[in-house]
């Protein structure tokens, strides 16, 4: 079994260490210049047009936001988190950045109210987990991914959320981060005037039916971070990108295509 099973079972017997963790985490990360994820090392040599901006759909507790800031400490950002505590404590953590718009709801294919999942294991709350997709919220907790794992420990908590269409913006992104636990297909329809017009480069946590809707539907390509450039055609390890072929020329002149 993995560590990080073991540790995910630490953690939800003292709920406590998590706080602890993030923020040390952060300043670690920071000190180091590493963001949270290698792929985001992308942006160290990627630079988005004049006038685009930079979306993170499900800021969590601000991993993205930290990442892009490491190599755009000035760019906007436009950060949707529809757990409204963790809003609430992005608003605060990030007081002082006058560049990023912090918006406590969720986004989807329509503008209306839906209910969101929350796993909670022995009394931790995975906030990081949470989803509009009930079912995804409710599998990915198991005896794989917790040593020791105990189902009737587990139980799901739901409270309302917002959720409306990014194409209501009509925001000019070139960058897209996407990380909403099972939900992005309906995140991407309801996106696809402002993706069809915009052609951001698109980084999403790996996912069948985004995958479809990207290459299949909108013709897009996608590609792995190697670390260096884009592998056109693969798929990463934990995150894919995709681009259109109107983001393919910065990408060729940025020499970030493989």
């Amino acid at each position: 079994m993995h560590v990080s099973a073991h540790i995910r079972a630490l953690q939800s017997r003292f709920p406590a260490l998590l706080e602890a963790k993030a923020g040390a985490q952060r300043l670690m990360r920071r000190a180091l210049r590493q963001p949270f994820e290698a792929d985001f090392t992308l942006l160290s040599r990627w630079t988005p047009e004049p006038g685009e901006v930079f979306i993170d759909v499900g800021a969590n507790r601000g991993q993205s936001i930290d990442a892009i800031r490491l190599y755009h400490p000035d760019a906007l950002i436009h950060a949707f988190e529809p757990n409204a505590h963790l809003a609430a404590q992005l608003a605060r953590v990030f007081a002082r950045d006058g560049a990023l718009a912090v918006y406590a709801c969720g986004l989807g294919e329509r503008d209306e109210t839906r209910t969101l999942h929350v796993p909670v294991y022995r009394g931790f709350v995975y906030d990081g987990l949470a989803s509009f997709d009930a079912a995804e919220c409710a599998g990915w907790l198991n005896a794989d991914t917790v040593a020791g794992f105990d189902p009737d420990k587990l139980e799901i908590i739901a409270f309302e959320a917002r959720a409306f269409p990014l194409d209501d913006l009509d925001l000019n992104p070139g960058f897209i981060k996407l990380d909403v636990q099972g939900f992005e297909r309906s995140v991407l329809t309801g996106a696809r005037a402002t993706l069809e017009r915009c052609q951001p480069l698109v980084m999403l946590e790996n996912n069948a039916d985004a995958d479809a809707f990207l290459t299949g539907e909108l013709g897009w390509t996608r590609a792995a971070w190697t670390g260096t450039a884009l592998s056109p055609g693969r798929e990463g390890a934990l995150n894919t990108l995709y681009y259109g072929p109107q983001r393919a020329a910065s990408l060729m002149r940025a020499e970030l295509l493989g």
